[in-house]
Parts: structure tokens; C-alpha cells; sequence
């Protein structure tokens, strides 16, 4: 099966499409300002990247700098920059949000390492485990992109190294080699569902946010993934557009949901990839 991404191209070794930013439109972090403040979500697709953009937004009414009007769920992402000459660019709409400013991407770390290394960005990064993050990614890919074969064919993709953002065990593996610099912090999905208050309390102490026992229980309520849908079509009640994107990003969330779904010789060559890029590293998903 020969599928192709909508305007699919590849920039820097990087598969992209429409909807990321062209070409070095994507190295935007070297124009972007980085306040003292900031702090950017880094994750593959599919690894609870909303999951925690909801609980940071929930945090920031307790962080000490919050000011001003409390943020959309739908946050920003650094490479999602289709301009057209009624919408700004995904750097314009930054520099207008108020600080606090939390900030997504899926980019790799090559991306954002001057931001990170030179700048003190703070960074809090996601990482799943990856037989579940790929077969999450499968359905991003129906109701985004229409794929329309089933989830073998889309597991030539991973194969072929075509996924849009690229290579997520690379991806993975270079973030979690950042996790020694203090303005990094690396969360696992697993742990985030094992026990979410103690990676909200974590959170909180990496970014100097003063949280008691009630304050980290409100955030774990309101960041359940039911709670977090009801957030979302409230937003604009009866809005088909909004259904459409909590279908997209809200699905199971469960954790070993891959065994309903691979075959015996993809396991393998997940197995054999984590064995590559994550075993030298000491990466792995055991909470």
C-alpha cells in the first residue's frame, strides 16, 4: 500500500506534511524569544502530549507568576505554522500569550537543543511505551488523515521510517538523554497512569509551583481523560469540529492495548528497535 501524507515531504531526515510548518519555517525556536518562565512539553505523537498540556494548564493557577486570563486546553505547537493571510503564525500567536506560556511539540530534540542547552528552556518530556504509542498512532492517522488500511499496512510505515515527525525511537532516545540537564524533566505515560499525583507533585517542585494535597488532587480530577473531553466540547457546546478533535485526541489511553492489534513479527521488530535505541541509553517502561 502506497500511502502518502497530505503534501508529504522530508526536511532534515524528518517526514512532514501540510500540517507542519515548511522547510525551515520549523526551525522557528531560533527566532523565538524564550522567556524565564516558559516551558515546553516535548513528546512523540501519541504519548500524552494533551494529557499534559491539561495538567500544566491546571497548574498555572498556582504558579507565582500567573497573570491574566487562563489559557485554551487546545495549546499551541511550535511546528503547526500554516499561515495564511487572515491567521498568524504559530510564532506570532506565542509572542501574544501571557506568561506563564506553555508550549507542545513533537519536534526532535536536534530541533530545540539551543533553546534547551543555551537559553535554560524548560522542558517537561513525555515518553510512552512504544508498542502502545504506535498503535495509538494508527488511529490518529484514520481521523486525521483518512488512512484507509488497516493497522499492518499502517505498520509499514513505521518500517519504512515514514511516520510524519519521524523515527519515535530516536526521538525518544535523544530526549530521555537530556533528562541529566535541570531544565529537563522526563515523565512516562505508564507512571502518569500508575499515579498521577505523585508526577503532579513532581512537576510542581520542577517548576517552583507551590502545590498542597488539595491542589494536586483538583489537578489530577480535573486531568481525567473523561473530564478532559467534557472540557473540551464545553468549550463551544454542539461545535462539530470540537467532537471531531476529541475523537482524534481522546481514545482509550489505556496502557498494553498493542496486543490487540500487532502480530508476532511486528512485536519483533519493536522489540529489536528498543534493543537499538533505548537498551544502551537504560530506557525502558517498567513502573
Amino acid at each position: 500500500m502506497d500511502f502518502v501524507l497530505p503534501g508529504e515531504y522530508v526536511y532534515r531526515g524528518m517526514t512532514c506534511a501540510d500540517v507542519y510548518a515548511k522547510n525551515t519555517s520549523i526551525d522557528m525556536m531560533k527566532e523565538w524569544t524564550v522567556r524565564r518562565s516558559d516551558v515546553l512539553i516535548a513528546t512523540p505523537p501519541k504519548s500524552g502530549t494533551t494529557w499534559m498540556g491539561e495538567i500544566l494548564r491546571q497548574m498555572r493557577a498556582y504558579h507565582p507568576e500567573s497573570v491574566g486570563p487562563d489559557t485554551s486546553m487546545l495549546l499551541s505547537y511550535v511546528e503547526l505554522n500554516v499561515p495564511t493571510p487572515d491567521t498568524p503564525t504559530a510564532l506570532e500567536i506565542q509572542d501574544q500569550l501571557i506568561s506563564p506560556r506553555f508550549i507542545k511539540t513533537h519536534l526532535p530534540y536536534e530541533f530545540m537543543k539551543e533553546a534547551v542547552e543555551r537559553e535554560g528552556l524548560k522542558v517537561v518530556v513525555v515518553l510512552r511505551e512504544p508498542k502502545d504509542t504506535l498503535t495509538s498512532y494508527y488511529y490518529h492517522y484514520c481521523n486525521l488523515f483518512s488512512f484507509p488500511g488497516d493497522f499492518h499496512q499502517f505498520f509499514e510505515l513505521v518500517r519504512q521510517d515514514r511516520l510524519l515527525g519521524g523515527n519515535i525511537f530516536k526521538m525518544s532516545r535523544d530526549w530521555w538523554q537530556a533528562r541529566h540537564l535541570p531544565n529537563v524533566l522526563v515523565v512516562k505515560y505508564e507512571e502518569l497512569k500508575k499515579d498521577a499525583a505523585h508526577v503532579v507533585r513532581r512537576i510542581g517542585e520542577f517548576l517552583e509551583i507551590p502545590l498542597d494535597a488539595e491542589a494536586v488532587n483538583k489537578i489530577v480530577q480535573q486531568c481525567d481523560m473523561n473530564t478532559m473531553k467534557k472540557t473540551l466540547l464545553s468549550m463551544n457546546p454542539g461545535d462539530p469540529k470540537l467532537v471531531k478533535i476529541a475523537e482524534k485526541f481522546f481514545r482509550k489511553g489505556i496502557v498494553g492495548d498493542w496486543k490487540n492489534h500487532m502480530t508476532q513479527d511486528e512485536v519483533d521488530f519493536v522489540d529489536e528497535c528498543v534493543r537499538k535505541y533505548y537498551d544502551p541509553v537504560g530506557l525502558d517502561f517498567n513502573v
